[in-house]
């Protein structure tokens, strides 16, 4: 089989893996809260300023809002209609890795980087969780890909969509999205002693450029927020969490993303690693000078925005997963160069990584057979038959393609093939908000006469009762069922209070567990139920007299 074939199985797996998590419910909190206030948007109409619960929001600039609401007028609010954008922006962002990599070096070290950023967990979590990270991500590497093309080929067309790409990575995510490309770019031309490139007048272009295409977020910060908005846009949102000007700050350890890149980058975590050691290796011995066919944008960049990012107030995860393209591709270098010119290190890299793909097809199995068990025989047998084939494949591979790459493709596919037909439709049962909202749409319960009781409320209800669902009190409980009958979303604790009200249907109860937060308690089957807290749904029935009655 030609190596080109190979290649196409291999994206088509991975495809494969990608598109059953475009169907899964949203999970709180993020994602649940942008796809809310994307529906929000296209029901107001309010395109320039953001609402949260109907709320004014500032936490972050509208690209994502915009895109999903775009996909819902043309195809209908779904779970898969709000995360087809951020798809399609991974497929940009796989493709412009390539580019950029096939700039530098050959096509297998391009492919290669293609690859390893498609078949990265992170990218999976990206596609199934989506928040702003993922189109921030894409736009990124995008605008570094023209921006390098630029520097080779000296195409003013090059220069403009670069500055496009920046403009649209800050319309995601801030000035973030213009810090990194201008610190990689400014990295590799000082690297190269390339002064005349650092002060090119042609890198003024990008303030116009930038600012036509910010300038409808712009308009509708100063016209909700006034010059607050502005300042919070340009400074407060991502400097302010590095001086403390910043509210947020979740107190995360120092080395919080060292801890996360050593999952988020599986697969591939220890040929990172390596690669990094080598890339920094090489530029100690050339004194930090590099020849005219070499990049340095890649390693630098990745280097002193991992550094700029691990100095912020507030950590979450995803934030370090827009320099995975950079990342993919210096890995990539390393893992080719290695097969090519140190056959020992590739001897025991090799048998490293397997295994590390023994390990992850044990974990999914295990998840699927014990942890989520019984779960449809066909997800168990398919993850668990390409599990036994990367292990097999890698044991026998006898170059670096067929001994790493292939094996590694195809366990990530193995893994996500299983979270996302098995484990997380199971897990997403636990998000009670989300099946209550389903049951509310599906029955077409009225919006006056469905409530959450207290703080019961969440943007996952919101979004899939496909409504703004308003909160009603204990205190006003009676006023208004003086007025009508009403559905309420109650938890444990307020449920209680209801014991003295009428009911026209029986009371319906939901399991709840926090997702995002998962504990070994949880995932142990014998001690889940002690983690579970029960919600409920009710029909009360209107008050005809001062009395009231118990019927549960």
């Amino acid at each position: 089989m030609s190596n080109r074939t190979i290649y196409i199985i291999l994206f088509l797996l991975l495809t494969i893996a990608y598109a059953a998590g475009l169907f899964l419910h949203i999970m709180e909190i993020d994602a649940a809260q942008y796809a809310a206030m994307s529906m929000e948007m296209l029901k107001t109409h309010h395109f320039l300023q953001l609402y949260d619960w109907g709320r004014a929001y500032l936490d972050k600039p509208p690209l994502l809002m915009w895109l999903s609401s775009l996909s819902f007028y043309l195809f209908g609010i779904s779970d898969f209609t709000y995360r087809l954008p951020s798809f399609l922006a991974t497929i940009l962002a796989i493709y412009s890795t390539y580019r950029l990599a096939k700039q530098w070096y050959n096509h297998t070290i391009a492919a290669w980087s293609a690859l390893i950023l498609a078949s990265c967990q992170a990218f999976f979590l990206f596609n199934n969780d989506v928040k702003t990270d993922n189109l921030l991500t894409s736009m990124v590497i995008f605008s570094l890909w023209q921006l390098s093309a630029y520097i080779r080929d000296k195409k003013i067309i090059n220069l403009l969509a670069g500055f496009v790409g920046v403009a649209l990575a800050m319309l995601a995510k801030g000035p973030i999205g213009l810090i990194i490309p201008a610190t990689a770019i400014g990295c590799h031309l000082s690297l190269h002693r390339n002064w005349k490139g650092v002060f090119d007048w042609k890198w003024l272009l990008a303030i116009p450029v930038v600012l036509i295409i910010l300038s409808p977020m712009l308009y509708g910060l100063y016209e909700q927020w006034g010059s607050n908005g502005i300042t919070f846009f340009f400074w407060t949102q991502s400097f302010g969490r590095i001086t403390g000007q910043s509210d947020w700050n979740n107190h995360a350890d120092p080395f919080f993303f060292e801890h996360t890149y050593a999952w988020a980058f599986l697969p591939w975590t220890i040929c990172g690693l390596m690669g990094l050691f080598y890339g920094i290796k090489e530029l100690i011995i050339s004194h930090f000078r590099l020849g005219e066919n070499q990049e340095g944008m890649t390693i630098a960049g990745f280097i002193l925005m991992f550094a700029a990012l691990s100095l912020s107030h507030y950590k979450l995860p995803h934030y370090i997963f827009v320099l995975f393209p950079l990342l993919a591709i210096f890995t990539a270098r390393w893992i080719y160069e290695t097969a090519e010119n140190m056959p020992k290190t590739f001897i025991w890299i090799g048998r490293v990584q397997t295994v590390v793909y023994l390990m992850l097809g044990l974990a999914i199995i295990v998840l699927l057979w014990f942890v989520f068990s019984p779960l449809p025989v066909w997800i168990f047998v398919i993850s668990l038959l390409a599990s036994l084939i990367a292990a097999a494949i890698s044991l026998r591979g006898i170059n670096a393609f067929r001994k790493i790459i292939v094996p590694g493709v195809i366990i990530m596919f193995a893994v996500n093939f299983g979270l996302n037909f098995g484990v997380y439709p199971r897990l997403l049962k636990y998000q009670a908000s989300n099946e209550v909202g389903i049951f509310v749409h599906k029955n077409a319960i009225p919006a006056n006469q469905f409530y959450y009781l207290n703080s019961s409320g969440s943007r996952s209800l919101n979004f899939y009762a496909r409504r703004d669902v308003k909160p009603i009190y204990t205190n006003y409980l009676k006023d208004t069922l003086l007025k009508k009958d009403i559905w309420l979303y109650a938890d444990e604790k307020d449920y209680p209070v209801l014991s003295n009200f009428k009911r026209i249907d029986k009371d319906q109860m939901f399991d709840r567990f926090s997702v995002q937060n998962l504990s070994i308690e949880f995932l142990n089957p014998e001690t889940r139920l002690r983690t579970i807290h029960n919600t409920f749904l009710v029909h009360l029935d209107r008050i005809k007299n001062t009395d009231t009655t118990s019927n549960k």
